[in-house]
């Protein structure tokens, strides 16, 4: 075959080369042109990527075209030879190197500091549990965790490290709403919402206001209270805000010790509640995308609102403090995640590296130290866990410890002077805790 028309058929058989599968986790095997066409939006990955495929592509082109200039049967199963080979690197090349490449970042901060143990319980996790933005948890120098055996819940406090049963079924898909001294709220298989109250010896089902419709109330700090935000059709059209609150001291049901606020705020925003404190009187809410507010129990705006800066969504990651607060990126699909804070001791900034998401933070109530734990955030490569502890005033770490990759670290501080930290080993969990410098 001439040199012209070899080339010209090698270069059309050659775009067989973005029906290449790739494999993926969560998909399964996806062709190079439907990996391509969902990089939607410009960046350096995206270019890297489209340019290894074109790559690939006049890899492919230059095999076909010196078969069509040499008819052989020999060059034939050369090809057939090298075709496994071309999807094999092009998978390492587009899956591995390049994500690897461009997605991550060294770290090699050292290891530093010492703490030191005071307990640990072991066949135990902590638990990731809801309870408010304004660290009551904290504050009464308490934990959630649950048992790897049966998976039930329980209290961990201090001296010793010591376990107090809850009586509630096992941890099932969904995080529970926790208040101090053992008030839960929690979602049962069927979706029901259950109510557990500290001195009550069973839980309780609790009446949904619309049945058949998700609802999605918070636990006030004292555990007495369910509130929820909803919003009320007016004559305008439009639907203004309001806070329910349901007492929980007179059986909880509907329509019983109910009260609402009506909020002064645009009822064209997107909000969200995250925390309750009706002790104080303070609600705080969460407008989309980035910023936090709190509203008193008359429904005016009483701080806020913030908006941390470079943080997603502080919705997923907030804190108030007296006088400040601390946001993270607990949840982020792009870019660097990062821990913020802004309070009377100092202002500061951590970035964490590429490739890395925020497992596990931890405030301390008094508001000196910031505890992280960091994990791998790419199904590739071999990152390292990491935790390490802050120092609010000035932004060092006092402490840093690096773990194997995905040791699923979390962190809860027990007052201001002891941090928990659980992790996995051999399949079963571990909490130590430690003291504070």
């Amino acid at each position: 075959m001439s040199r012209r028309r070899a080339f010209l058929a090698a270069f059309a058989l050659s775009f067989a080369a973005y029906l290449i599968p790739l494999f993926n986790v969560h998909a399964g095997l996806v062709p190079l042109g439907m990996a391509l066409l969902a990089l939607a939006e410009p960046s350096t990955y995206a270019v890297a990527i489209a340019t290894a495929a074109v790559a690939i592509q006049a890899i492919l082109c230059a095999l076909l075209y010196w078969l069509l200039r040499s008819l052989r049967w020999r060059n034939g199963l050369l090809l057939v030879a090298a075709l496994p080979v071309l999807v094999y690197g092009a998978n390492v090349a587009l899956l591995y190197f390049i994500p690897l490449a461009l997605l991550v970042e060294a770290d090699r901060r050292p290891e530093t500091g010492q703490l030191e143990e005071v307990c640990s319980v072991p066949g135990v996790e902590l638990a990731q549990v809801i309870s408010g933005v304004d660290l009551g948890l904290e504050r009464a120098g308490e934990a959630w965790v649950f048992r790897h055996d049966d998976r039930h819940r329980a209290r961990l406090t201090l001296p010793g490290c010591r376990l107090v049963a809850v009586p509630a079924p096992p941890v099932g898909s969904t995080m529970d709403n926790v208040a101090p001294s053992g008030y839960l709220l929690f979602r049962r298989d069927d979706g029901s919402l259950a109510y557990l109250a500290a001195e009550e010896p069973a839980p309780r089902a609790v009446d949904s206001p619309s049945p058949g419709k998700y609802w999605l109330p918070v636990l006030s700090n004292d555990g007495r209270t369910l509130v929820w935000l909803e919003r009320q059709a007016a004559a305008t059209g439009e639907q203004p805000y309001r806070l329910h609150l349901r007492s929980m001291q007179q059986g909880g049901s509907q329509g019983a010790g109910e009260e609402t606020i009506a909020l002064d705020l645009p009822p064209r925003d997107q909000l969200e509640l995250i925390g309750a404190d009706t002790d104080a009187g303070v609600f705080t809410l969460a407008r989309f995308r980035n910023e936090i507010l709190a509203v008193d129990a008359e429904g005016q705006r009483l701080k806020g609102p913030v908006s941390p800066p470079g943080i997603y969504n502080a919705r997923w990651g907030f804190r108030w403090l007296d006088g400040g607060w601390v946001a993270w990126d607990g949840y982020r699909e792009e870019g660097r995640s990062r821990v913020v804070w802004s309070l009377p001791s100092g202002s500061g900034e951590v970035v964490i590296p590429r490739g890395r998401r925020i497992e596990s933070l931890a405030v301390d109530p008094g508001g000196r130290h910031i505890a992280v734990s960091v994990e791998s955030s790419l199904s590739i490569g071999s990152i390292q866990s990491s935790v390490f502890l802050l120092r609010t005033p000035d932004g060092q770490e006092v402490f840093r410890r690096n773990h194997p990759t995905l040791s699923r670290i979390r962190l809860a501080f027990l007052g201001s002077s002891h941090l928990a930290m659980s992790q996995r080993a051999d399949g079963r969990g571990l909490v130590a805790v430690y003291r504070l410098p």
